[in-house]
Protein backbone atom coordinates (compact mmCIF):
# COMPACT_ATOMS: atom_id res chain seq x y z
CA UNK A 1 0.00 0.00 0.00
CA UNK A 2 1.08 4.20 -0.14
CA UNK A 3 -1.08 6.78 0.11
CA UNK A 4 0.79 9.40 2.54
CA UNK A 5 -2.08 11.84 2.37
CA UNK A 6 -4.66 9.51 3.24
CA UNK A 7 -3.32 9.49 6.94
CA UNK A 8 -3.02 13.30 7.12
CA UNK A 9 -4.85 14.25 10.30
CA UNK A 10 -5.03 10.77 11.56
CA UNK A 11 -3.63 10.12 14.81
CA UNK A 12 -0.78 7.52 15.96
CA UNK A 13 -2.42 4.76 18.29
CA UNK A 14 -0.04 2.91 20.84
CA UNK A 15 -0.25 -0.20 22.48
CA UNK A 16 1.79 -2.70 24.44
CA UNK A 17 -0.20 -5.76 23.22
CA UNK A 18 2.23 -8.84 24.84
CA UNK A 19 5.63 -8.31 27.35
CA UNK A 20 8.40 -6.13 24.92
CA UNK A 21 6.55 -5.84 21.98
CA UNK A 22 5.10 -2.65 21.15
CA UNK A 23 2.92 -1.24 18.16
CA UNK A 24 2.08 2.11 16.70
CA UNK A 25 -1.21 2.24 14.48
CA UNK A 26 -2.59 4.17 11.57
CA UNK A 27 -5.34 2.69 9.46
CA UNK A 28 -3.36 1.26 6.84
CA UNK A 29 0.23 1.29 8.20
CA UNK A 30 1.93 0.46 11.30
CA UNK A 31 5.09 -0.81 12.81
CA UNK A 32 6.33 -2.51 15.73
CA UNK A 33 9.64 -2.19 18.52
CA UNK A 34 10.66 -5.31 20.82
CA UNK A 35 12.44 -4.40 23.85
CA UNK A 36 15.40 -6.61 24.10
CA UNK A 37 17.99 -6.44 27.23
CA UNK A 38 20.79 -4.22 24.62
CA UNK A 39 18.38 -1.81 22.97
CA UNK A 40 15.77 -2.27 20.80
CA UNK A 41 14.65 -3.65 17.45
CA UNK A 42 12.07 -1.74 14.94
CA UNK A 43 9.80 -3.82 12.55
CA UNK A 44 8.75 -1.17 9.69
CA UNK A 45 8.65 2.84 10.45
CA UNK A 46 5.21 4.02 9.68
CA UNK A 47 4.12 6.03 6.14
CA UNK A 48 5.45 9.01 6.96
CA UNK A 49 7.98 10.95 9.21
CA UNK A 50 5.37 13.13 11.35
CA UNK A 51 3.73 10.07 12.56
CA UNK A 52 7.34 7.90 12.83
CA UNK A 53 8.51 10.88 14.86
CA UNK A 54 5.84 10.11 17.64
CA UNK A 55 6.57 6.36 17.75
CA UNK A 56 9.99 6.94 18.66
CA UNK A 57 9.29 9.65 21.20
CA UNK A 58 7.72 5.92 22.97
CA UNK A 59 11.05 4.11 22.70
CA UNK A 60 13.94 5.41 25.67
CA UNK A 61 16.60 3.42 24.58
CA UNK A 62 18.60 2.94 21.72
CA UNK A 63 17.38 1.42 18.40
CA UNK A 64 19.70 -1.18 17.25
CA UNK A 65 18.31 -2.26 14.57
CA UNK A 66 15.32 -1.43 11.70
CA UNK A 67 14.30 -4.12 9.72
CA UNK A 68 11.85 -3.58 6.54
CA UNK A 69 9.10 -6.41 5.37
CA UNK A 70 9.53 -5.08 2.44
CA UNK A 71 9.49 -1.64 0.60
CA UNK A 72 6.12 -0.06 0.08
CA UNK A 73 6.12 3.60 1.20
CA UNK A 74 4.01 2.85 4.24
CA UNK A 75 6.55 0.56 5.64
CA UNK A 76 9.97 2.65 5.41
CA UNK A 77 9.03 6.70 4.70
CA UNK A 78 9.27 6.62 8.75
CA UNK A 79 12.45 5.52 9.03
CA UNK A 80 15.16 8.50 9.29
CA UNK A 81 13.42 8.99 12.87
CA UNK A 82 14.07 5.86 13.96
CA UNK A 83 17.83 6.38 12.88
CA UNK A 84 20.59 6.20 16.24
CA UNK A 85 24.29 6.14 15.68
CA UNK A 86 25.40 2.59 14.37
CA UNK A 87 21.71 1.69 13.64
CA UNK A 88 21.55 -1.05 10.97
CA UNK A 89 18.84 -1.20 8.63
CA UNK A 90 18.13 -4.70 6.88
CA UNK A 91 16.06 -5.70 4.03
CA UNK A 92 15.94 -7.90 1.34
CA UNK A 93 18.88 -7.79 -1.40
CA UNK A 94 15.81 -6.52 -3.86
CA UNK A 95 13.98 -3.89 -1.87
CA UNK A 96 16.86 -0.55 -3.28
CA UNK A 97 15.77 -1.50 -6.52
CA UNK A 98 12.48 -0.52 -5.14
CA UNK A 99 12.84 2.58 -3.97
CA UNK A 100 15.60 3.52 -7.16
CA UNK A 101 11.77 2.71 -9.04
CA UNK A 102 9.87 4.79 -6.72
CA UNK A 103 12.22 7.77 -7.34
CA UNK A 104 12.23 7.43 -11.15
CA UNK A 105 8.61 6.95 -11.15
CA UNK A 106 7.31 9.66 -9.13
CA UNK A 107 5.23 11.87 -11.39
CA UNK A 108 3.20 8.39 -12.21
CA UNK A 109 3.36 7.62 -8.33
CA UNK A 110 1.62 10.91 -7.68
CA UNK A 111 -1.29 9.99 -10.29
CA UNK A 112 -1.56 6.16 -9.40
CA UNK A 113 -2.39 7.40 -5.72
CA UNK A 114 -4.72 10.26 -6.79
CA UNK A 115 -7.16 7.43 -8.24
CA UNK A 116 -6.66 5.11 -5.84
CA UNK A 117 -6.86 6.72 -2.20
CA UNK A 118 -9.50 9.51 -4.09
CA UNK A 119 -6.32 12.44 -2.79
CA UNK A 120 -4.90 15.36 -4.83
CA UNK A 121 -2.30 14.43 -7.29
CA UNK A 122 0.80 15.63 -5.78
CA UNK A 123 4.22 14.71 -5.93
CA UNK A 124 6.37 13.94 -2.71
CA UNK A 125 9.73 13.79 -2.51
CA UNK A 126 11.16 10.64 -2.36
CA UNK A 127 13.66 10.37 0.63
CA UNK A 128 14.47 7.33 2.16
CA UNK A 129 16.66 5.44 4.30
CA UNK A 130 18.27 2.71 2.64
CA UNK A 131 19.60 -0.92 3.87
CA UNK A 132 22.56 -0.93 5.12
CA UNK A 133 22.66 -4.68 5.11
CA UNK A 134 20.71 -6.50 2.26
CA UNK A 135 19.99 -10.37 2.33
CA UNK A 136 18.08 -13.17 0.36
CA UNK A 137 17.28 -16.63 1.87
CA UNK A 138 17.37 -16.39 5.61
CA UNK A 139 19.40 -14.68 8.32
CA UNK A 140 19.36 -14.55 11.90
CA UNK A 141 20.40 -11.67 14.17
CA UNK A 142 20.82 -11.98 18.13
CA UNK A 143 20.45 -9.18 20.57
CA UNK A 144 20.45 -9.32 23.93
CA UNK A 145 17.77 -11.87 25.54
CA UNK A 146 15.84 -12.18 21.65
CA UNK A 147 17.04 -13.79 18.64
CA UNK A 148 15.25 -12.75 15.22
CA UNK A 149 15.17 -15.12 12.42
CA UNK A 150 14.36 -13.32 9.13
CA UNK A 151 13.08 -14.88 5.77
CA UNK A 152 12.98 -12.89 2.67
CA UNK A 153 9.99 -13.81 -0.45
CA UNK A 154 8.67 -12.97 -3.24
CA UNK A 155 4.69 -12.35 -2.02
CA UNK A 156 2.92 -8.51 -2.52
CA UNK A 157 6.34 -7.80 -3.90
CA UNK A 158 9.17 -9.75 -4.62
CA UNK A 159 11.29 -8.16 -1.53
CA UNK A 160 9.33 -9.61 1.23
CA UNK A 161 11.54 -9.71 4.85
CA UNK A 162 9.36 -11.76 7.58
CA UNK A 163 10.18 -11.91 10.96
CA UNK A 164 10.39 -14.79 13.92
CA UNK A 165 11.54 -14.30 17.19
CA UNK A 166 11.10 -17.74 19.25
CA UNK A 167 12.03 -16.45 22.81
CA UNK A 168 8.38 -15.02 22.32
CA UNK A 169 7.02 -17.34 19.98
CA UNK A 170 5.42 -14.28 17.58
CA UNK A 171 5.74 -14.18 13.73
CA UNK A 172 5.85 -10.46 12.12
CA UNK A 173 4.60 -10.73 8.51
CA UNK A 174 4.45 -7.24 7.44
CA UNK A 175 1.51 -7.47 4.51
CA UNK A 176 1.41 -11.07 3.69
CA UNK A 177 -1.81 -10.71 5.89
CA UNK A 178 -3.46 -7.39 5.67
CA UNK A 179 -5.78 -7.90 8.56
CA UNK A 180 -8.91 -9.25 8.29
CA UNK A 181 -8.71 -8.21 4.17
CA UNK A 182 -8.87 -10.74 0.87
CA UNK A 183 -5.54 -10.48 0.33
CA UNK A 184 -3.85 -8.11 -2.00
CA UNK A 185 -2.81 -9.95 -4.72
CA UNK A 186 -4.46 -7.56 -7.43
CA UNK A 187 -4.11 -4.17 -7.89
CA UNK A 188 -4.46 -2.53 -11.02
CA UNK A 189 -1.84 0.03 -10.62
CA UNK A 190 0.63 -1.94 -9.52
CA UNK A 191 3.24 -4.57 -10.69
CA UNK A 192 2.75 -8.32 -10.50
CA UNK A 193 2.00 -9.44 -7.60
CA UNK A 194 3.12 -13.22 -6.52
CA UNK A 195 0.51 -15.39 -5.87
CA UNK A 196 1.80 -18.76 -5.36
CA UNK A 197 5.02 -17.30 -3.75
CA UNK A 198 2.56 -15.71 -1.43
CA UNK A 199 0.90 -19.21 -0.12
CA UNK A 200 4.07 -20.80 -0.10
CA UNK A 201 5.59 -17.85 2.57
CA UNK A 202 2.38 -18.02 4.86
CA UNK A 203 2.87 -21.53 4.84
CA UNK A 204 5.97 -21.62 5.86
CA UNK A 205 4.87 -19.44 9.07
CA UNK A 206 2.14 -21.53 9.57
CA UNK A 207 4.70 -24.55 9.81
CA UNK A 208 6.75 -22.63 12.61
CA UNK A 209 3.19 -21.89 14.27
CA UNK A 210 3.69 -18.85 16.20
CA UNK A 211 1.29 -18.19 18.81
CA UNK A 212 0.91 -13.83 17.68
CA UNK A 213 1.10 -13.08 14.33
CA UNK A 214 1.67 -9.04 14.28
CA UNK A 215 0.65 -7.81 10.30
CA UNK A 216 -0.36 -4.69 8.16
CA UNK A 217 2.61 -3.45 9.29
CA UNK A 218 1.95 -4.99 13.07
CA UNK A 219 -1.19 -2.83 13.12
CA UNK A 220 -3.13 -6.05 13.28
CA UNK A 221 -2.75 -8.83 16.28
CA UNK A 222 -3.78 -12.30 15.64
CA UNK A 223 -3.56 -14.90 18.56
CA UNK A 224 -4.01 -18.40 19.11
CA UNK A 225 -6.17 -20.61 16.99
CA UNK A 226 -7.39 -16.71 15.37
CA UNK A 227 -3.69 -17.02 14.14
CA UNK A 228 -4.01 -20.27 12.70
CA UNK A 229 -7.42 -19.63 10.99
CA UNK A 230 -6.43 -16.75 9.73
CA UNK A 231 -3.30 -18.50 7.94
CA UNK A 232 -5.37 -21.14 6.73
CA UNK A 233 -7.90 -18.88 5.17
CA UNK A 234 -5.69 -16.86 3.09
CA UNK A 235 -3.47 -19.81 2.11
CA UNK A 236 -6.38 -21.78 0.65
CA UNK A 237 -7.91 -19.15 -1.39
CA UNK A 238 -5.03 -18.22 -2.66
CA UNK A 239 -4.09 -21.49 -3.62
CA UNK A 240 -7.54 -22.30 -4.93
CA UNK A 241 -8.05 -19.33 -6.58
CA UNK A 242 -4.58 -19.30 -8.61
CA UNK A 243 -5.41 -22.98 -9.70
CA UNK A 244 -8.27 -21.78 -11.33
CA UNK A 245 -6.85 -19.16 -13.56
CA UNK A 246 -4.29 -21.34 -14.25
CA UNK A 247 -6.92 -23.94 -15.43
CA UNK A 248 -8.96 -21.11 -17.48
CA UNK A 249 -5.50 -20.05 -18.97
CA UNK A 250 -5.01 -23.57 -20.12
CA UNK A 251 -8.46 -23.81 -21.19
CA UNK A 252 -7.72 -20.82 -23.83
CA UNK A 253 -10.49 -18.62 -21.84
CA UNK A 254 -9.88 -14.65 -22.35
CA UNK A 255 -9.36 -12.96 -19.58
CA UNK A 256 -12.59 -10.89 -19.86
CA UNK A 257 -14.52 -14.18 -19.54
CA UNK A 258 -12.16 -15.45 -16.55
CA UNK A 259 -12.55 -12.61 -14.57
CA UNK A 260 -15.88 -13.84 -14.04
CA UNK A 261 -15.84 -17.19 -13.73
CA UNK A 262 -13.54 -17.48 -11.21
CA UNK A 263 -14.66 -17.82 -7.87
CA UNK A 264 -14.12 -18.18 -4.06
CA UNK A 265 -14.57 -22.12 -2.31
CA UNK A 266 -18.29 -21.27 -1.00
CA UNK A 267 -17.09 -22.29 2.57
CA UNK A 268 -14.66 -19.04 2.10
CA UNK A 269 -16.83 -16.77 1.25
CA UNK A 270 -17.76 -15.77 4.40
CA UNK A 271 -14.80 -15.95 5.98
CA UNK A 272 -14.06 -13.53 8.30
CA UNK A 273 -10.62 -13.30 7.38
CA UNK A 274 -11.17 -12.34 3.36
CA UNK A 275 -13.47 -9.42 3.30
CA UNK A 276 -13.49 -7.76 -0.15
CA UNK A 277 -12.55 -4.27 1.80
CA UNK A 278 -9.29 -3.52 -0.18
CA UNK A 279 -8.67 -5.64 -3.00
CA UNK A 280 -11.00 -7.87 -5.01
CA UNK A 281 -11.61 -11.72 -6.90
CA UNK A 282 -11.44 -9.89 -10.32
CA UNK A 283 -7.81 -7.84 -9.60
CA UNK A 284 -6.48 -11.35 -8.26
CA UNK A 285 -7.36 -12.90 -11.67
CA UNK A 286 -6.15 -10.58 -13.88
CA UNK A 287 -2.64 -10.49 -11.43
CA UNK A 288 -2.48 -13.91 -11.87
CA UNK A 289 -3.27 -13.75 -15.42
CA UNK A 290 -0.52 -11.02 -15.84
CA UNK A 291 2.10 -13.48 -13.74
CA UNK A 292 1.99 -16.37 -16.53
CA UNK A 293 0.64 -14.87 -19.78
CA UNK A 294 1.70 -12.49 -21.89
CA UNK A 295 -0.38 -9.26 -23.59
CA UNK A 296 -1.38 -11.05 -26.86
CA UNK A 297 -4.87 -12.84 -26.33
CA UNK A 298 -4.80 -14.93 -29.55
CA UNK A 299 -7.15 -12.17 -30.85
CA UNK A 300 -4.80 -10.52 -34.28
CA UNK A 301 -6.14 -7.52 -34.03
CA UNK A 302 -4.63 -7.47 -30.78
CA UNK A 303 -1.39 -8.05 -31.72
CA UNK A 304 0.12 -4.46 -32.84
CA UNK A 305 -3.02 -2.42 -32.32
CA UNK A 306 -3.83 1.05 -33.36
CA UNK A 307 -4.30 3.57 -30.58
CA UNK A 308 -8.11 3.27 -29.26
CA UNK A 309 -8.89 6.85 -29.76
CA UNK A 310 -8.19 6.14 -33.31
CA UNK A 311 -10.06 2.67 -33.37
CA UNK A 312 -13.36 4.27 -31.25
CA UNK A 313 -13.49 7.00 -33.70
CA UNK A 314 -13.69 4.68 -36.87
CA UNK A 315 -16.29 2.57 -34.76
CA UNK A 316 -18.33 5.72 -34.12
CA UNK A 317 -18.11 6.58 -38.15
CA UNK A 318 -19.66 3.65 -38.92
CA UNK A 319 -22.44 4.18 -36.22
CA UNK A 320 -23.02 7.73 -37.15
CA UNK A 321 -25.33 9.02 -34.67
CA UNK A 322 -23.98 9.80 -31.09
CA UNK A 323 -27.58 9.75 -29.98
CA UNK A 324 -27.73 5.70 -30.83
CA UNK A 325 -24.89 5.74 -28.59
CA UNK A 326 -26.09 7.64 -25.56
CA UNK A 327 -29.76 5.73 -25.87
CA UNK A 328 -27.94 2.40 -25.79
CA UNK A 329 -26.03 3.15 -22.72
CA UNK A 330 -28.79 4.43 -20.92
CA UNK A 331 -31.00 1.46 -21.85
CA UNK A 332 -28.03 -0.46 -20.45
CA UNK A 333 -28.29 1.30 -16.82
CA UNK A 334 -32.04 0.42 -16.67
CA UNK A 335 -31.28 -2.69 -17.23
CA UNK A 336 -28.78 -2.84 -14.47
CA UNK A 337 -25.78 -3.43 -16.57
CA UNK A 338 -23.94 -0.37 -16.41
CA UNK A 339 -20.33 -1.61 -16.79
CA UNK A 340 -21.18 -2.56 -19.81
CA UNK A 341 -23.40 0.65 -21.06
CA UNK A 342 -19.82 2.33 -19.80
CA UNK A 343 -18.32 0.64 -22.08
CA UNK A 344 -20.81 1.29 -25.25
CA UNK A 345 -20.23 4.95 -23.86
CA UNK A 346 -16.54 4.62 -24.51
CA UNK A 347 -16.62 4.39 -27.76
CA UNK A 348 -18.35 7.86 -28.02
CA UNK A 349 -15.77 9.61 -25.27
CA UNK A 350 -13.23 8.18 -26.85
CA UNK A 351 -14.23 9.78 -30.65
CA UNK A 352 -15.48 13.01 -29.24
CA UNK A 353 -14.37 13.92 -25.35
CA UNK A 354 -15.77 17.02 -25.69
CA UNK A 355 -19.50 15.74 -25.75
CA UNK A 356 -21.19 16.94 -22.81
CA UNK A 357 -24.02 14.90 -22.53
CA UNK A 358 -21.58 12.11 -22.78
CA UNK A 359 -20.00 13.00 -19.77
CA UNK A 360 -23.02 13.70 -17.66
CA UNK A 361 -24.40 10.51 -18.71
CA UNK A 362 -20.53 8.90 -17.56
CA UNK A 363 -20.77 10.63 -14.27
CA UNK A 364 -24.40 8.78 -13.76
CA UNK A 365 -22.77 5.46 -14.68
CA UNK A 366 -19.70 5.72 -12.62
CA UNK A 367 -21.89 6.82 -9.40
CA UNK A 368 -24.15 3.60 -10.25
CA UNK A 369 -21.00 1.19 -10.06
CA UNK A 370 -19.64 3.40 -7.26
CA UNK A 371 -22.74 2.92 -5.08
CA UNK A 372 -22.50 -0.53 -4.88
CA UNK A 373 -19.06 -1.16 -4.76
CA UNK A 374 -17.12 -2.12 -0.98
CA UNK A 375 -13.62 -2.62 -2.30
CA UNK A 376 -11.65 0.63 -1.18
CA UNK A 377 -9.47 0.42 -4.73
CA UNK A 378 -11.94 0.28 -7.32
CA UNK A 379 -14.69 2.75 -5.32
CA UNK A 380 -12.03 5.02 -5.47
CA UNK A 381 -11.11 4.82 -9.00
CA UNK A 382 -14.86 5.12 -9.68
CA UNK A 383 -15.06 8.84 -7.12
CA UNK A 384 -11.75 10.21 -9.03
CA UNK A 385 -13.05 9.59 -12.27
CA UNK A 386 -16.66 11.29 -11.51
CA UNK A 387 -14.49 14.59 -9.79
CA UNK A 388 -12.71 14.47 -13.49
CA UNK A 389 -15.75 14.38 -15.65
CA UNK A 390 -17.37 17.53 -13.63
CA UNK A 391 -13.90 19.02 -13.67
CA UNK A 392 -14.13 18.98 -16.85
CA UNK A 393 -17.68 20.13 -17.59
CA UNK A 394 -17.35 22.81 -14.83
CA UNK A 395 -14.74 24.03 -17.60
CA UNK A 396 -16.56 23.72 -20.69
CA UNK A 397 -19.33 25.86 -18.92
CA UNK A 398 -17.46 28.48 -17.86
CA UNK A 399 -15.25 28.81 -21.60
CA UNK A 400 -19.21 29.15 -22.67
CA UNK A 401 -20.15 31.60 -20.86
Amino acid sequence: MSGIQVLRGQKVQFKNPLKDVHIAILPIAGCAWIDTTEGFVVIDTLISRGAAKKAREQIKDKIKYIIYTHGHMDHVMGASEFMDEGTEVIASKYLPDRLDRYKMLASHRAHISAVQFNIPEVVIPMEFVYPTKTFLGNMTIKLGDKTFELHTARAETDDVCWVYVPELNVAFIGDLIVGRTFPNIGNPWKPTRFALDWAKALEEVRTINPEYIFCNGAAVMFKGEEAREALDANIEVIRNLHDQVVDFINEGMHITEMIHKVKIPDHLKDSPYLRPSYSRLEFFAFNVYRWYHGYFDDNPAHLLPRPEKEVMGEIFNLIGDSDKILNRAKELLKQDQAQLALEVLNVLIQADSEIIEARKLRIELLKNLAAEDYCLMSRNAWVYYINKDKEFINSKSKKDE
